[in-house]
């Protein structure tokens, strides 16, 4: 699953009142979900079909778990911290656990429609 991408972004700015990041300013991006997490909640276990999805964790640590839904075997495990981007390519799923209360910002180039979510559902083990 040699296509998920993780990076650890530094801050372009760090003082005493916190930090800036820049996210993605050399991609045009259609869709921006803020996903809040309290301490051990999961969410994801999908995929998207038509869409590549880029993941910032604002704020927090996060266990993530992609997999490509046709592949019996191969897990991949990322652990995320404050700055960590990860690249989920379409027709990879995932599944995120909240080892702390976390701010996870979901970005895409690609346009998502509402009343066709392109939500598939895949239950991966955490």
């Amino acid at each position: 699953m040699s296509s998920v991408k993780k990076y650890q972004l530094n801050p372009i700015l760090s003082d005493e009142r916190g930090l800036f990041f820049e996210v993605l300013n050399k991609i045009s991006i259609s869709h921006v979900i803020v996903t809040t997490f309290k301490k051990n909640a999961i969410r994801g276990n999908q995929y998207r079909k038509n869409m590549n999805q880029y993941f910032f964790l604002s704020s927090g640590k996060l266990k993530l778990i992609t997999k490509k839904p046709d592949d019996s075997d191969n897990k991949k495990e990322i652990e995320m911290i404050q700055g960590t981007m990860v690249f989920i390519p379409k027709g990879i799923a995932f599944v995120a656990k909240a080892i702390e209360d976390s701010i996870l910002l979901e970005l895409s180039p690609e346009h998502f429609d509402p009343k066709n979510p392109d939500i598939n559902k895949f239950n991966i083990s955490i």
